[in-house]
């Protein structure tokens, strides 16, 4: 795993000199991402940064930016391609001659062989920038499932890239201004997703899009799309299992190739029991799985986790979240860079750090709850069609008021929180009632709670731009794959995979997701409906597992990665809401009513409403403004002073060219 970043002049432009310490310090600031080794790339109308953390072949052969022997190709990459040992075969055979043992030289040679369509024989995960010399063109592309990210900015004639947003802001002549539009899909998921991101003008390749920029133009494609198979499949119940069984086992062996110690993330649930279960199968030696524990006996899972490690014979380490963790809030948003309030990131920081102690791969089971139907809100979407039939005034003026007004609940899953999400999304029609299952601050709320700024903009519907990640599905799916499609379209991408890369990036861990991998995608999406959605979800994963664990593990409902926000809020973190949300504040941003803002406040901390969800969102928002906005906060980024330096590689097709 590694990060990319850099600047290409592609149109006309009185000074098309580009500055190289800007991208010099593009490139450095990824150094938590490949502190093994750097390099740029100083080439007419280019600049190319690499950080580098050697995963395969650590020698110097791989180091990057990577050209062919001719120069015809300059490439940046971020990512594994786990096919990468057959690709160099074909290659082979067919005359090519490799100098490293890496899969940075099999994509560089592949497309020397099949140009862009090298892309479409991938399976991994990836985000890369590649310079094709005599076409004068810059291609940059991003995995299908979005597992690795890649963002950019576009001003007519130049353009920025990056693995992460604070490589694009490292260049002083980048402005820094909010996304309103973006901000408000935040308010409603906790989340900005993709093409946005919470700063105009800057954007993020969708999953399976790539882009071009050549000859005074910039063009985007998406070229990947999920393996549907043509129509529904009618495999048996054993069938089903007996494939995902092959599809999991084989994507985790062609996940474990490494040059380094690798282990995996462990919960109590059942994704990542089927990880290590395969990695078991694979390998003789003990696997390292890394679990973490709370001190809150309803939040935690280590014992069930221990209870897994144990009958796969795992090397089990288990790290204890530490109380009320506020100190780590400015961190997690300097890695994150965006408006980002999943709460599970602070374990997930956390857990990685732990884990990059001992391993410097770490495979994880993300991905398992939007192929095999895993979240509650895929049975609470069979519930509402009966919610629906109360009479309307019954539901807006009775039932809704009193569900909006239960006091907090200091539960992992609370029955405050869970009925509040289900009346906001059951009083929608498919697919907006799916999408509104997740929202944080509900129309209504935001309503009262949007100031002046918000006028311009109109009616925003962000839950609309969720529902509209199921129109690109196949007409054949069913209700429930259609839902799935939406989740695997648009929450994973712009939630999950987005907090596990920036938090264990943070602490150079590479995370593997192997229940992403094209075969398994391939599989699952094959496998009828009718043996997802049973009983608490994921039934076909659970007879799988079923053959070797008890029905204590086996049986047990989902339970997130979660963190006791509730209680964390009414006590430790109430100096921190008061610091950071202010009337001040909220005057500065003229985005926020403060009377809002200031009683939600009031009836959490008297424990008379539940809106620990709505004020976690608003924290990262106030610490993200001051940090990334106004730069009235410091960005906690620590260099590592022992990352290797970067290498400065000048280049241009003709010598005399300045």
């Amino acid at each position: 795993m590694c990060g990319i970043a850099g600047i290409f002049q592609y149109g006309h432009s009185p000074d098309a000199r580009l500055s190289e310490p800007a991208g010099l310090a593009m490139t450095e600031v990824l150094r938590h991402r490949g502190p093994d080794g750097g390099g740029l790339l100083v080439a007419p109308r280019l600049l190319l940064g690499h950080r580098r953390l050697a995963i395969l072949d650590p020698s110097r052969h791989g180091r990057q930016p990577m050209s062919d022997e001719q120069h015809r190709v300059w490439l940046a990459y971020n990512g594994e391609i786990y096919n990468f040992h057959e690709l160099r075969r074909t290659l082979e055979q067919r005359g090519h001659q490799f100098r490293s043992q890496t899969d940075t030289e099999v994509l560089l040679r592949g497309y020397l062989e099949w140009g862009r369509a090298v892309v479409e024989r991938l399976n991994g995960m990836f985000a890369f920038a590649l310079y094709d010399t005599a076409a004068s063109a810059l291609w940059l592309v991003r995995d299908g499932t979005g597992i690795k990210p890649l963002f950019y900015r576009d001003d007519g004639t130049r353009l920025w890239f990056g693995s992460e947003i604070k490589a694009i802001l490292a260049d002083p002549q980048v402005p820094r201004r909010p996304d309103w539009p973006a901000l408000d899909a935040f308010f409603t998921f906790a989340y900005v997703p993709a093409p946005a991101t919470g700063f105009a003008g800057i954007r993020q390749l969708l999953p399976g899009e790539w882009l071009v920029a050549q000859r005074g133009r910039v063009e985007t494609r998406r070229w990947f799309r999920l393996p549907y198979p043509d129509g529904p499949q009618n495999w048996s119940q054993e069938e089903s299992i007996e494939r995902l069984d092959s599809a999991v086992g084989a994507a985790v062996t062609r996940q474990m190739v490494s040059d380094v110690p690798l282990g995996t993330l462990l919960s109590g649930g059942l994704d990542s029991a089927a990880v290590l279960r395969a990695m078991q199968r694979a390998t003789s030696a003990p696997v390292s799985a890394f679990t973490m524990g709370f001190d809150e006996p309803t939040f935690d899972e280590s014992r069930l986790a221990a209870q897994v490690a144990d009958h796969y014979a795992a090397r089990h380490h288990v790290q204890t979240l530490p109380p009320a963790t506020a100190e780590l809030l400015p961190a997690l948003l300097a890695h994150a860079e965006e408006p980002l309030a999943d709460n599970s990131l602070i374990p997930v920081y956390v857990l990685a750090q732990f884990a990059r102690r001992h391993v410097t791969v770490a495979l994880s089971g993300d991905g398992a709850d939007e192929l095999l139907a895993g979240y509650a809100t895929y049975r609470a979407s069979r519930w509402a069609p009966w919610y629906r039939r109360i009479p309307g005034p019954l539901r807006r003026w009775i039932l809704e008021p009193l569900v909006h007004r239960l006091p907090p609940s200091q539960r992992k899953y609370g029955w405050t929180q869970l009925a509040q999400r289900f009346v906001a999304g059951a009083a929608e029609r498919p697919p907006r009632d799916h999408a509104s299952w997740r929202q944080i601050l509900t129309p209504a709320q935001k309503r009262r709670l949007y100031g002046a700024r918000w006028q311009q903009f109109g009616d925003l519907d962000s839950i609309g731009w969720y529902a509209a990640a199921a129109a690109d599905a196949p007409d054949w799916l069913s209700p429930l794959e259609r839902q799935l499609h939406m989740d695997l379209t648009f929450h994973l991408p712009n939630d999950m995979l987005v907090k596990v890369d920036r938090m264990s990036m943070a602490h150079s861990l590479e995370v593997r997701v192997p229940l992403l991998d094209n075969e398994v995608l391939a599989t699952c999406l094959a496998i009828p409906a009718r043996w997802k959605l049973r009983g608490h979800g994921k039934w076909v994963l659970r007879q799988l597992l079923a053959q070797d664990l008890p029905p204590s593990i086996v049986r047990r409902k989902k339970s997130g990665f979660l963190v006791p926000l509730e209680s964390w809020l009414a006590g430790a973190w109430q100096p921190l809401l008061r610091e950071y949300l202010t009337p001040q504040w909220a005057a500065e941003t003229d985005a926020l009513r403060w009377g809002e803002l200031r009683a939600m406040l009031d009836a959490q901390q008297a424990g008379r409403r539940d809106f620990a969800y709505p004020l976690f969102t608003l924290l990262m928002f106030s610490l993200w403004w001051r940090m990334w906005l106004t730069e009235q906060l410091p960005v906690p980024y620590p260099v590592d002073l022992r990352a290797a330096p970067c290498e400065i590689v000048h280049w241009s097709p003709n010598p005399s060219t300045p």
